[in-house]
């Protein structure tokens, strides 16, 4: 039995040194105070710790467990035996934004509720709320699909049901993208989605200098000429009413 008695969801930053700005001091105090913490990119998290704790502990005293999609409940419970007895405390760290949304986070939190584990989510940014903020679309009904098909048919499909359920609702649709597929993504979106209904694009969100956070009409939007690239990028769609 597990001696563990709280689980923190610890956000990351969302735009490469940002932290200072967007991570509240709460943050850094919970990760001084932890040994054992799940993440998904071993390589990242290190990174983002030594960013967030300025030298002040070693990165080497951290214990890290790989968590990702791939990772089974039965992989997570032998990760834990290996816990000494005298740990009451570990993390969860997402590679961007908070964990548990759109990340391997959610075994972890499924796994603490189901032994009575307290989870303590931690304030930070969230690309899908930030995006939604900033859209101007209807925060008051929303639905996030995280990613949308890869197969190029089966993602057309995808993109007329989610208009067709915006406008049935009026209901604001969010979802994203691999960035090396952003442009691919607004080409259909572009191609396929109704002149007058309502497109954010979210680009870079918290980056002081390249954040790019713009709502308008397909129509609006393909008399523009816009390259996205491989910057993270959140889309809100509202169909046209």
């Amino acid at each position: 039995m597990t001696s563990i008695a709280v689980l923190y969801l610890i956000p990351n930053e969302l735009a490469e040194g940002t932290h200072s700005k967007v991570i509240p001091q709460e943050v850094l105090d919970v990760v001084a105070s932890i040994d054992y913490i799940w993440c998904e990119d071993l390589r990242t998290t290190r990174r983002y710790l030594s960013k967030l704790l300025q030298g002040q502990r070693k990165i080497e005293t951290y214990t890290l467990l790989p968590l990702t999609k791939e990772t089974t409940p039965i992989q997570l419970q032998e990760q834990l035996s290996d816990i000494p007895s005298t740990v009451t405390t570990i993390g969860v760290i997402s590679d961007a934004g908070c964990p548990g949304i759109a990340d391997p986070g959610a075994l972890a939190v499924d796994w603490a509720h189901r032994n009575g584990i307290q989870v303590k989510p931690l304030v930070g940014p969230s690309s899908i709320l930030l995006c939604l903020m900033a859209s101007g679309l209807n925060g008051q009904s929303f639905t996030f699909h995280g990613y949308l098909p890869i197969d190029a048919s089966e993602r057309k499909k995808k993109i007329k049901s989610i208009e067709s359920e915006s406008s049935r609702l009026s209901q604001t649709q969010l979802f994203m993208e691999t960035p090396y597929r952003n442009d691919k993504l607004l080409e259909d979106l572009l191609l396929t989605l109704h002149p007058d209904s309502l497109l954010t694009i979210a680009t870079d969100i918290t980056d002081i200098e390249q954040e790019f956070i713009k709502t308008k009409t397909v129509g609006q939007w393909r008399k523009l000429s816009l390259n996205i690239g491989k910057r993270p990028t959140m889309f809100a769609l509202m169909g046209k009413k």
